[in-house]
């Protein structure tokens, strides 16, 4: 039986990473680029009038006033021009705030002057995604990839997202994944919310593993070759049943032999949201683990 808990198993927007980058500097792995600007290290630079700005800024950020934010943080560029982590920071805004192309090119130098830099070239990608160039979004996905590969991207960060998209007074946050995870195995999700921001879908491009000795039965050769079997599944939220728990609904729409590229991802994904695909199973009043 498929169920999803709608919390989310890591931080889609790279904010989180930012503020804890005094900590990730310390990792192995990135303390071997010494000259990385951390968060610590722009703090440690800022005045009282200057630290309360950006305590302000971050304030801004939680109650999701993303132009009030990028604001103050083009403010505090003035004083320190090009610093690369209130360029992040701005970028985060700008991207939440619908601005792609200032997220591009304020990136665009500061992943080309470290392409080790994961937190920018996740928010390169995501930024190349929303500004509807595909060529600069799968090479940041397979940029990702490589440097996860190689160790560059934390342990826990397992999922990024790629790009939020409007549908009608809905939007939909697309992530894809670094490392598949849960019981399923999801490569892929798109969180579907409300114009209040509810949560109310959830669709996944999952590989679980029990399916897989089924698939190798029916498809040896492509079995044989590593490839595995893909489904499209989505989650949709139901209310809370007589006792109280959250429960949603379960559905699945189609299966893939060997893993699709995100641009049929996202074109899925896409059809799911807008109802335009019908699924070809569904349980209903499963209970929210």
């Amino acid at each position: 039986m498929r169920q999803i808990s709608c919390a989310l198993v890591l931080f889609f927007s790279i904010v989180p990473f930012l503020l804890q980058s005094a900590t990730i500097a310390q990792m192995p792995q990135v303390a071997a680029s010494p000259h990385r600007e951390t968060t610590q290290d722009l703090i440690a630079k800022l005045n009282p009038q200057q630290k309360e700005l950006f305590d302000n800024a971050g304030k801004a950020y939680g109650e999701h006033r993303y132009a009030d934010s990028l604001a103050i943080h083009q403010l505090l560029l003035k004083d320190f021009p090009g610093d690369p982590i209130l360029l992040k920071f701005a970028c985060e805004d700008a991207l939440n705030n619908g601005d792609a192309a200032f997220a591009v090119k304020a990136l665009q130098p500061i992943a080309q002057a470290d392409p080790d830099d994961w937190q920018a070239a996740a928010m390169l990608t995501r930024a190349c995604a929303e500004s509807g160039d595909t060529s600069c979004r799968d090479a940041g996905i397979a940029h990702m990839l490589d440097l996860h590969q190689r160790g560059i991207t934390p342990p826990r960060f397992l999922q990024y997202a790629v790009e939020n998209v409007k549908l009608g007074e809905n939007t939909m946050l697309i992530s894809t994944s670094l490392v598949p995870w849960g019981y399923y195995k999801i490569y892929a999700n798109g969180k579907v919310f409300d114009s209040t921001g509810k949560l109310f879908l959830s669709i996944t491009l999952e590989s679980n593993d029990m399916d897989q000795p089924g698939f190798a039965k029916e498809h040896p050769d492509e079995a044989a070759k590593g490839m595995r079997s893909f489904s499209l599944d989505a989650y949709r939220e139901t209310g809370l049943n007589e006792k109280g728990q959250r429960t949603q609904t379960h559905y699945t729409f189609k299966f893939f032999v060997g893993q699709p590229s995100y641009a049929t991802i996202r074109d899925e994904f896409l059809k799911v949201a807008n109802g335009t695909t019908s699924p070809v199973s569904s349980t209903s009043g499963l209970i929210v683990p």
